[in-house]
């Protein structure tokens, strides 16, 4: 299936990036971890680390788990993680009744540099 025939891909979420994005694991290197606030289904808003990526147009809005996993690589000071590289691979969690997709951090540091 292209891209642009996924319907998921058809709504209008273009800053953040989201599991239907990712087509495997995918190494990349942050550029920068700023705080942000998420406004999330109802409009309930949430504070999250917003994680930049060289050469990326999309964000990652860090949740709890991704942070734990970057944490216990690179430890838990945002300047820490800059110029580091993690893998990034989609799968799915529980949330509430509902299993949906979502983000997850590999629990490693990658072994070679990707560009």
């Amino acid at each position: 299936m292209s891209n642009t025939d996924d319907v998921r891909k058809m709504f209008d979420e273009k800053e953040y990036l989201f599991a239907m994005d990712l087509d495997g694991d995918i190494t990349v290197t942050i550029e920068s971890v700023k705080p942000g606030e998420i406004v999330g289904d109802g409009g309930k808003k949430s504070k999250k680390p917003i994680v930049s990526f060289v050469g990326a147009k999309k964000k990652l809005a860090v949740n709890r788990t991704n942070m734990k996993i970057i944490g216990s690589l690179y430890g838990y000071k945002a300047s820490g993680w800059v110029g580091k590289q993690v893998t990034l691979y989609p799968t799915t969690t529980k949330f509430g009744n509902d299993t949906v997709e979502c983000i997850r951090v590999r629990n490693s540091i990658p072994k070679e540099p990707q560009p």
